[in-house]
């Protein structure tokens, strides 16, 4: 099996995706917050569905982790019965979120305060949605995308989501114009078109994979000795989840709550924007995940520690450098996207941006320990982030407002981040790899700063909404990094070997054939 040939379709279709994302995050959001207050009160709404994305409360993660170690060693009943527990947990997970969100539908002031009697009703139907609808999209997404990630295969369900997102995207031209803003029956199409999407995946996986749903089906049960063997780690996991949900999920909500709907909407557009980097991270990163659990299920840890190096390594110049761009384009891509109504977003974001300077560490960091049940270092970042941003909150919010949230995340991820670095400092160098990088890190910041500051000057007379200059504006983004990434790494010496290597190596058998 070609791990390598995986990886490729992977990043070539998690590519398109990310210009799929680029195209929801700057048609739709512009669309969406036209209306300021329902913008707000809709965001708010939707950060109840984070229960809905962590409410396997931490065994689909370890039951991936096993299931892929199965994998590795070709027993399929045994993958099949933890993907089958693991569905039972998440489907007794969601049944309570649904009879919750159904009672509220009635009772929406319990909630959200001050609300008018039509945006009430707007609250009721959206919950309505989320707890009749949601979570059968959830159970049906979670379970065939795992089947696909064990065997590194996710390519397949980007490339169909890729096409009914396109969908998504287009339909916000129905549903929101001048005249009409429809919140909740778009809310209802993207919901309904995410479930024809799943099916689709789950009959293409029947076929290509000759995979028995039938067998899956008749394993989502309680499963004792799945339970003995995923508990301890999926126990990890769900106060993991627990931790990142105070830490990183629950803004919006106290930030309705302390301050108000047009607070929320701006401290939105930065989170909108962070979550859809902290996407393109994941894009990077993701597709070694499970192939750390098939080092563990074989037992070549060495591999596992030069993998997880390397990585470290080689996304360290990419991540200081991406967020240099944007923090230099910050200002230009909010006016541009939103308008000069959210130009008390431009800080919030640049503030936020500075926390995923550490991303090259914490990433590869979180997979090591998850993959090697690591419940030291897990636990304790489990611990920090949150106590760190709550404790900060309490301090910063009287003094800097709604970007004493945003510092306050900062402090706790740098923190989280050396946390992370402890634990594998055994074989990774941190020094080394600031050495390999510091002086072309140096002339490629100045080159940027320079660069970028004539480019916009001479490009954008003026700055103001529009999708012309937010197209040529994200041109320009994305032409800085990819030039920037691709010299950075040429020119590093063993990097360049590397790919010369694997050139002439394709090469030679395009000649032999």
């Amino acid at each position: 099996m070609s791990y390598k040939e995986n990886y490729l379709k992977i990043y070539l279709w998690r590519i398109v995706s990310i210009l799929t994302g680029f195209l929801s995050l700057f048609i739709v959001v512009p669309q969406l917050s036209l209306n300021k207050e329902l913008y707000g009160i809709f965001t708010f709404c939707l950060s109840f569905n984070l229960y809905l994305t962590y409410a396997d409360i931490g065994f689909l993660s370890a039951g991936q982790k096993y299931a892929a170690e199965e994998y590795s060693k070709g027993n399929r009943d045994s993958e099949i019965k933890y993907l089958g527990f693991t569905g039972f947990v998440l489907i007794c997970m969601v049944v309570p979120f649904s009879i919750i969100m159904v009672y509220l539908s009635f009772r929406p002031e319990y909630i959200m305060s001050n609300l008018s009697e039509e945006n009430s009703r707007i609250v009721s139907k959206i919950f309505l949605i989320m707890g009749i609808i949601s979570p059968f999209q959830i159970i049906m997404q979670r379970l065939s995308q795992s089947i696909l990630i064990i065997r590194l295969k996710d390519y397949v369900s980007l490339r169909i989501d890729i096409v009914f997102n396109l969908i998504k995207i287009l339909s916000v031209y129905f549903f929101f114009t001048e005249t009409r803003y429809l919140i909740v029956e778009y809310f209802l199409f993207t919901n309904l078109i995410t479930i024809v999407s799943s099916i689709i995946i789950i009959i293409h996986i029947r076929s290509s994979e000759n995979y028995s749903f039938g067998r899956l089906l008749m394993a989502i049960r309680f499963d004792k000795e799945s339970y003995v063997k995923i508990k301890k780690l999926a126990i990890v996991a769900l106060l993991q989840t627990l931790g990142w949900i105070l830490y990183y999920e629950l803004d919006l909500l106290f930030i309705g709550k302390l301050f108000g709907p047009k607070e929320v909407a701006v401290y939105a557009i930065s989170f909108t924007l962070l979550n859809f980097l902290r996407n393109l991270w994941n894009i990077i990163y993701s597709p070694f995940a499970q192939r750390f659990n098939h080092y563990v299920g074989l037992g070549s840890f060495s591999r596992l520690r030069f993998m997880t190096f390397k990585l470290m390594n080689f996304t360290f110049p990419i991540c200081v450098l991406s967020v240099l761009i944007l923090v230099i384009s910050t200002k230009y891509l909010i006016i541009s996207w939103v308008g000069l109504n959210y130009i008390d977003s431009i800080f919030i974001f640049q503030i936020l941006l500075m926390g995923t300077l550490v991303n090259f560490i914490i990433q590869p960091a979180s997979y090591y320990f998850l993959s090697t049940t690591n419940y030291r270092f897990l636990n304790l970042n489990t611990v920090v982030l949150p106590m760190v941003f709550l404790f900060s909150l309490y301090f910063l919010v009287p003094i800097f407002g709604i970007n004493g949230f945003a510092i306050a995340k900062v402090l706790a991820i740098v923190l989280g981040a050396v946390i992370s670095f402890w634990g594998v400092r055994k074989f990774v160098n941190l020094i080394r790899i600031i050495k390999e990088w510091y002086l072309s890190l140096f002339v490629n910041s100045i080159i940027l700063f320079v660069g970028l500051k004539y480019v916009y000057s001479t490009a954008f007379d003026t700055i103001e909404k529009g999708k012309s200059d937010l197209l040529l504006l994200l041109g320009i983004i994305t032409l800085a990094i990819v030039i920037v990434s691709i010299t950075t790494l040429f020119f590093h010496k063993k990097l360049r070997n590397i790919i010369l290597t694997q050139l002439r190596r394709i090469l030679s058998k395009k000649v032999i054939a």
